[in-house]
């Protein structure tokens, strides 16, 4: 991508970070598709083969859950192996956000373009979860 631009979305969990986007193009599970002491992906997600999410911002379709996704997004903060921020084209499961809240992970999700398709892996991203502004920077 070239130049700055904001994209505005829906914040549901506040906080303000900067990071690089990884990009699945599958709905995600954190308790399967993800190993939490290390963030590398173990799920059928071809889109993220051989990725970690450890300080990565990750742009996302939206969560598959279950009532213990809290736990393992927990989890990877205390192993410092979590992302930085979620970025979720869809409403996350609530047990998703509620393990955002408690790691202090900003999440947005319902932004106002497809993000999975103006998005790229590695591009630079500003996310404020307080207003549910995403800058891509480049």
């Amino acid at each position: 991508m070239s130049g700055a631009r904001t994209i505005q979305g829906r914040g549901l969990v506040a906080g303000r970070v900067e990071g690089t986007a990884l990009v699945s193009q599958e709905p995600v599970s954190f308790l399967g598709d993800v190993d939490i002491t290390t963030g590398a992906i173990m799920g059928e997600l071809p889109s993220m083969k051989g990725k970690r999410l450890g300080g990565s911002i990750l742009v996302f379709p939206g969560s598959m859950g279950s009532a213990g996704a809290w736990r393992f997004i927990y989890q990877l903060f205390k192993h410092g192996t979590h992302p930085l921020a979620l970025i979720a084209q869809t409403l996350p499961d609530p047990s998703v956000v509620q393990g955002a809240i408690l790691a202090g992970i900003p999440v947005i999700c319902e932004p106002d373009e497809n993000v999975l398709k103006t998005i790229e892996n590695g591009d630079r991203l500003s996310i404020d979860g307080t207003k549910g502004t995403i800058a891509v920077l480049g």
